[in-house]
């Protein structure tokens, strides 16, 4: 069983395994109740809640999941973690719609420029079921609104990779949750594999670095801290804009 890593006091990074990669989902313990961010690929639920039940917690305690985006691999266990947990779940209204139907993609999503990214994508779309189980989405959130968990997690709208997409900000911690805004492949950071609109993207890109943070956390790939994290994320926004 895949074991949670401690990213910064509170907060678990748990890596769970998707058809040709991996995924990221998020725990954020307070005393008395958990909060999760993404829920995986479907059938990944039993994980989820066994590497809650090693930091010793139990589904009764979770009281919040929050999806970055309506992506099979990001949304595909909401609906089993929300009936064995009764969370509250909270997602952007542009992809929450696309949850309640089970949709995991939109027609308009591309793959990124380059080779790698039209070989993945093609094998995604050919192995990746396009539906999961719906969901009910019970809270929408927008753009600079705050979700009173943690001390606060203010939403972060990052449309490119998905119209719906948020990335979460955790001020009192100097956290930084990109989702799939960007990927952190190898030694570097790198563009999603699939986009809906490129323009988009970028200035998501750049309006996560202009945040101030000491730990950043993505979709795919491990969380950096430090100096570390600041400038891979500066040198590839620049990278980005050119």
């Amino acid at each position: 069983m895949p074991k949670p890593r401690l990213l910064v006091p509170g907060l678990y990074e748990l890596t769970l395994p998707i058809p040709l990669s991996s995924v990221n989902v998020f725990f954020i313990l307070m005393a008395g109740h958990v909060t999760i961010i993404d829920t995986g690929y479907p059938d990944q639920g039993a994980r989820v809640l066994a590497a809650l039940n090693f930091l010793g917690r139990s589904p009764k305690q979770v009281q919040h999941i929050i999806v970055t985006h309506h992506h099979i691999d990001h949304a595909g266990n909401v609906a089993a973690l929300q009936a064995q947990t009764g969370a509250t779940v909270w997602m952007h209204p542009l992809d929450a719609e696309l949850v309640a139907a089970g949709q995991a993609i939109r027609p308009t999503t591309v793959s990124s420029p380059g080779w790698f990214n039209r070989v993945a994508c093609g094998v995604a779309k050919r192995f990746m079921p396009s539906t999961f189980s719906p969901a009910c989405v019970d809270r929408l959130v927008t753009d600079g609104e705050t979700i009173p968990v943690a001390g606060g997690l203010e939403v972060i709208h990052l449309p490119g990779h998905s119209a719906g997409q948020i990335g979460l900000y955790w001020s009192s911690q100097q956290v930084l949750f990109a989702a799939d805004t960007v990927m952190h492949r190898g030694k570097s950071l790198q563009q999603p594999i699939v986009l809906e609109d490129a323009t988009a993207l970028v200035h998501s890109v750049h309006r996560l670095a202009q945040r101030q943070f000491a730990t950043l956390c993505f979709g795919y790939g491990p969380a950096l801290s430090g100096r570390a994290a600041t400038t891979a994320l500066h040198r590839y926004a620049a990278a980005s804009a050119r």
